[in-house]
């Protein structure tokens, strides 16, 4: 969003072998990234119509830059379609002619932070080879917990000050992660339910890591256990 590097970024440099050994090598896993909005109707979640045009586009994303801008300084509870419009340099009515509320820039806002992260994710899965089930956990822990520490702020505004969100559901897009689970002797009897509880254990710690442990986003004890504890999941005999 504009706030640091981007999590396809640090996942390209990961699967390339660049940077630090260590940051690479650590250990957090958000083996799945669901698309989580703001618990409303999805009709008013949903944009009015799609950019097709550059201008268009780059109306799009400047309102969606000011939308996580005005989340991160000021807060959810201070954030107004006109404040929004006046921070992305047009006029309300634009606003509205691709989104219906600010909710609806919220969601996208959010929609495009876990798009980033999902891709991220697939990016480490189809360009590295993970010789055991440790390398891999510990990859994709240590990815889960940097994208956060990307831009933690806007993080803490998604977590803590939004509506609440609905459950996390299947999505054709969760395929990679399930296989790359099944390339390994598991003792789990579903995949498809252990990527769900390690999904789940997953965004919940370093989601409260963002918000009450700010200092752990980076390489450190709480990685270390978060990936001993999906280890002892997953290989439980």
């Amino acid at each position: 969003m504009g706030h640091g590097r981007s999590p396809v970024a640090v996942a390209r440099s990961w699967a390339n072998g660049d940077g630090d050994k260590n940051v690479r090598n650590c250990l957090c896993c958000q083996l799945a990234f669901p698309p989580q909005e703001p618990g409303m109707p999805r009709a008013k979640l949903s944009p009015r119509k799609m950019p097709t045009q550059e201008r268009s586009r780059a109306t799009v994303d400047a309102l969606v830059q000011a939308t996580a801008d005005i989340l991160v300084r000021d807060g959810y509870a201070k954030l107004t379609t006109n404040r929004i419009a006046e921070r992305a340099g047009v006029n309300v009515a634009s606003l509205y002619q691709f989104f219906p509320s600010k909710e609806a820039l919220v969601a996208e806002v959010n929609r495009r932070h876990v798009k980033e992260q999902r891709a991220a994710a697939r990016e480490v899965l189809t360009t590295r080879k993970f010789d055991t089930l440790e390398e891999l956990i510990r990859t994709l822990v240590a990815l889960g917990f940097a994208a956060h520490a990307v831009d933690p702020k806007l993080h803490h505004a998604l977590t803590e000050q939004l509506p609440a969100r609905p459950a996390r559901k299947w999505d054709p897009e969760d395929a990679p992660m399930v296989e790359a689970l099944g390339r390994f002797s598991t003792d789990v009897p579903d995949p498809e339910l252990a990527l769900w509880l390690i999904d789940t254990v997953s965004h919940a710690v370093i989601h409260r890591a963002v918000v009450e442990r700010p200092e752990s986003l980076t390489p450190g004890l709480l990685q270390e256990e978060l990936v001993t504890l999906l280890l002892r999941y997953v290989k439980r005999k």
